[in-house]
């Protein structure tokens, strides 16, 4: 179980890079196309990811591993937790901003997204890890 932990870890560290440096790059572009700053900070959140929906799921994840972590002996705290979880919430984020964009069903990929995955992935990591 703990190398499951530590691959989902790494898994979503490099995703979560990977959407960071993918979003800088079109903000970098949008910039230098001659746009304004508040048009900038406009596209990250429309096509990248929402501050409130990475702030939700890193939440979620960050309670849930630190339950986890105390329910199993392993004490994590908050600050590890946050810092483990982050990626993932950047992912979760534009996951969902991306493949609910057209979806019948948002709220519920929403809730799923932001809130079960970044749960059931924080408990995961803190109870094998």
């Amino acid at each position: 179980m703990h190398t499951i932990a530590v691959a989902l870890q790494w898994t979503v560290l490099v995703a979560g890079f990977t959407v960071l440096v993918a979003a800088a790059v079109s903000s970098i572009r949008v910039r230098l196309s001659g746009a304004g700053f508040g048009t900038v900070v406009e596209h990250v959140e429309r096509r990248w990811f929402g501050a409130g929906s990475v702030l939700l799921a890193l939440l979620t994840g960050a309670a849930a591993m630190v339950v986890a972590g105390r329910l199993t002996g392993g004490g994590v705290g908050i600050d590890e937790a946050a810092l483990v979880v982050f990626p993932l919430a950047l992912v979760a984020s534009f996951a969902v901003r991306r493949l609910t964009a057209r979806d019948a069903q948002r709220t519920t990929a929403r809730v799923t997204g932001l809130v079960v995955v970044p749960a059931l992935l924080g408990a995961v990591m803190s109870a094998t890890g």
